[in-house]
């Protein structure tokens, strides 16, 4: 709450409020093998990403699961200008696209997008090279996701990043070739973990 009292005014935004599935409207995607909505930590998400902007200057990234558009509006303040967020909640992607339109408003080269379907379903672009998780579902999703994505690697080779915060499936990344960049406050509860899985060409 400390962090949401000091840093939550810089943002103009209103994502705290956490939702239960069972009451939203989805008509994509296993709510059993998804988590409830809950807004990631302001402090973990900014030391995230500027963790990141010390490996890279990448401008473009996708926030799987993004719930209310959290890290996306951060996600501008640290000078990303593509930014993507997907979530299959109906209620999540209008309160992300409120937030969003905010935030627009103060990043005039800013370009976003919120994809409401299950993450599944969205379609891999050649230059989608940057995501951000917070647990947003399973590791057998997650895992599909990843068989979905090296598809799209083999076919329009790239360097791929993951910044993942509150790792708990750290080991399906690890096996499908992720290597470990940077460990982001390991020893504590709010922590995070960069990957980076190099292009095959």
């Amino acid at each position: 709450m400390w962090h949401e009292i000091k840093r939550g005014p810089k943002y103009g935004i209103s994502t705290v409020m956490p939702e239960r599935l069972e009451k939203l409207t989805i008509t994509e995607g296993n709510i059993r093998k998804s988590s409830p909505y809950e807004a990631i930590s302001y402090y973990l998400v900014e030391l995230s990403l500027a963790s990141f902007r010390k490996h890279s200057d990448h401008s473009s990234i996708i926030d799987l699961g993004c719930g209310k558009g959290r890290v996306m509006t951060v996600a501008a303040h640290f000078g990303f200008t593509s930014i993507k967020g997907i979530d299959f909640a109906k209620e999540l992607c209008e309160e992300a696209e409120k937030n969003m339109m905010k935030t627009a408003e103060k990043f005039q080269n800013l370009k976003w997008e919120v994809n409401c379907n299950d993450v599944l379903n969205y379609p891999i672009q050649p230059n989608d090279s940057v995501f951000f998780m917070f647990n947003p579902f399973e590791k057998d999703t997650l895992e599909k996701f990843l068989d979905k994505l090296g598809v799209s690697v083999a076919k329009f080779p790239r360097p791929v990043w993951f910044i993942y915060a509150s790792p708990v499936y750290l080991d399906s990344l690890l096996k499908y070739g992720y290597k470990i960049i940077e460990k982001i406050r390991p020893e504590k509860a709010l922590n995070a973990i960069i990957l980076k899985k190099e292009s095959s060409s």
